[in-house]
């Protein structure tokens, strides 16, 4: 039983590709996935709803981002997407005007909508420090649960890594703690600790509710230098 990295190039993929996706930040629990793509509603239905405004929101970005690169990881005996990953090439500097304000529109108006905007902008505002340079990023990288272990998630890491050195470029990652190790095996370094935590003055019991659905979030800003060439001491971090 083998494994194929492919790239997504159908949009009926992404059905399939965004159900692993969310099947693997929930085993373990992501947090960021809550903020980025919530389930919202208590009826029966309300997962696969969510799923598919997820999926619809995603396959929209990809489209109308020319940077954008999907792949996925296939199980060559069952044909099942078993991963997948986002990978960003900016051959520019995407950040010459700053990082700027991200509106978490998927969420409805009210307290979880401010709450999702603020935990964006936490995680994406390191970019403009960190980023402002070409640069490949790995912006979503997921194996489902079923298949860890198998050598997906490394399929899915050496195709950026390979396309960073072809364009003599540096890579990134905003990585979940159960990446980290994955990543660190292939030549990324770990930066600096940051956290998806939105706070206000005085919060309401619905903003209290949903700290409690959604506790501080832990990322690590990862690098991996032009070609890998990193020397302890002497490179310096970006």
């Amino acid at each position: 039983m083998g494994l194929l990295l492919q790239p997504v190039t159908s949009d009926d993929d992404f059905k399939e590709l965004i159900e692993c996706e969310w099947t693997a930040y929930e085993t373990p629990y992501n947090g960021f996935k809550e903020i980025y793509c919530p389930t919202l509603g208590t009826g029966p239905n309300a997962r696969q709803d969510s799923m598919k405004e997820c999926r619809e929101r995603q396959l929209a970005d990809h489209k109308g981002d020319s940077t954008s690169h999907w792949y996925k990881v296939v199980d060559s005996d069952s044909g099942q997407i078993v991963g997948g990953a986002q990978w960003n090439i900016h051959h520019e500097n995407p950040y010459l005007n700053g990082v700027g304000h991200t509106e978490a529109t998927w969420w409805p108006e009210g307290e979880g909508r401010k709450f999702a905007s603020m935990g964006m902008d936490q995680w994406f505002g390191p970019r403009g420090k960190r980023m402002n340079k070409p640069h490949v990023l790995l912006a979503i990288c997921f194996v489902h649960p079923a298949h860890r272990r198998r050598g997906a998630g490394s399929l899915l890491l050496n195709w950026g890594v390979r396309k960073a050195d072809e364009l003599d470029l540096e890579t990134f990652i905003e990585a979940a703690r159960p990446g980290i190790p994955l990543y660190l095996s292939h030549g990324f370094k770990e930066v600096e600790e940051y956290w998806i935590d939105p706070k206000v003055d005085e919060p309401s019991e619905e903003w209290k509710q949903l700290k409690e659905r959604i506790p501080p979030i832990p990322w690590m800003f990862m690098w991996r230098p032009k070609q890998g060439r990193y020397e302890e001491g002497k490179t310096a971090l970006p």
